[in-house]
C-alpha cells in the first residue's frame, strides 16, 4: 500500500509539474511579447501556477514524498530533483 501511494504521489507531482512547466514558458512567451510590461494575461497565468503548487492534493502528495524537508529514500535520483524542484515552487509561490 505504501509503495502504490508513494507511486500515485509521484505521478501526481510529476504531472503538475509538467503543467507548471508549460505555464511557465507560456508566461515566458507573454512576457517577451509585452516587453516585460504586466498585462491581464501574465497575471493570470501567474495565478494558474500559484493555484497549481499550493493546491491541497499537490501539497499532501509532496509532505509525502519529503521527510524533514528532504525526498523520502526510494526515489530515483530524477524523482529527487523532481520533488526538490517541485518544493522551490511551492515556497515561491
Amino acid at each position: 500500500m505504501q509503495m502504490l501511494a508513494l507511486a500515485a504521489d509521484v505521478q501526481k507531482i510529476t504531472d503538475v509539474m509538467g503543467e507548471v512547466e508549460t505555464l511557465e514558458s507560456l508566461l515566458e512567451s507573454e512576457n517577451e511579447s509585452s516587453k516585460g510590461e504586466v498585462t491581464g494575461k501574465s497575471i493570470e497565468i501567474k495565478s494558474s501556477i500559484k493555484k497549481l503548487v499550493t493546491s491541497p492534493e499537490f501539497t499532501e502528495s509532496l509532505n509525502r514524498l519529503e521527510i524533514q524537508g528532504e525526498p523520502v529514500w526510494g526515489l530515483s535520483s530524477e524523482e529527487r530533483e523532481l520533488i526538490i524542484d517541485a518544493r522551490t515552487k511551492v515556497l515561491e509561490s
